[in-house]
């Protein structure tokens, strides 16, 4: 009876492993489609409501989620302050902050707080493309990992549960 309930619970817990590698990588999907709607939202306050940049930070902000919504708004007020700072450095302090917690990558992250080098000096037109440039590098990343999500998560499922049927073969 004893084996039954280890067996069980080993194999829950294998299982339940699986499980948990499978939605992280759901979540950075999540992350990945929350970023590519903040730069959209940028470039449409840029390029249509022609915006200035702590303005379009207040908007923006209003209209995102946490964690981004308070850099947001810390962003506005910094840049309200004007402290001399530039707004890519404020960017990058504040977003990188706030995606501290986040499971991105390195890579898209990079991409993500790289943008503030793109606005704040040029045109508006020059600002929307270079938004649409940044949307372009993260609209591959999420069509690379939509490609790989099915193959990946079918795999962790299947080495999970062949683990804990290894370990309970091994114990018994």
């Amino acid at each position: 009876m004893l084996r039954l309930i280890g067996i069980a619970l080993l194999m829950t817990g294998s299982i339940g492993t699986g499980w948990r590698i499978k939605e992280k990588l759901k979540t950075n999907l999540e992350n990945l489609y929350q970023m590519r709607q903040i730069l959209q939202m940028f470039q449409n306050e840029i390029e249509y409501s022609k915006a200035p940049l702590p303005e379009a930070c207040g908007r923006v902000g209003s209209r995102t989620r946490e964690p981004y919504q308070k850099a947001f708004f810390t962003i506005r007020e910094e840049m309200r302050t004007n402290n001399g700072e530039p707004f890519w450095a404020i960017w990058e302090r504040q977003m990188g902050d706030c995606m501290e917690s986040l499971s991105i990558d390195k890579e898209d992250k990079r991409v993500f707080l790289d943008f503030g080098n793109c606005v704040g000096f040029m045109d508006g037109k020059m600002q929307a493309k270079a938004v649409g440039q940044y949307m372009h590098k993260l609209d591959i990343s999420i069509k690379r990992m939509e490609e790989e999500m099915a193959d990946k998560c079918k795999v962790i499922m299947s080495l999970s549960i062949m683990g804990g049927l290894m370990l309970v073969i091994v114990l018994l």
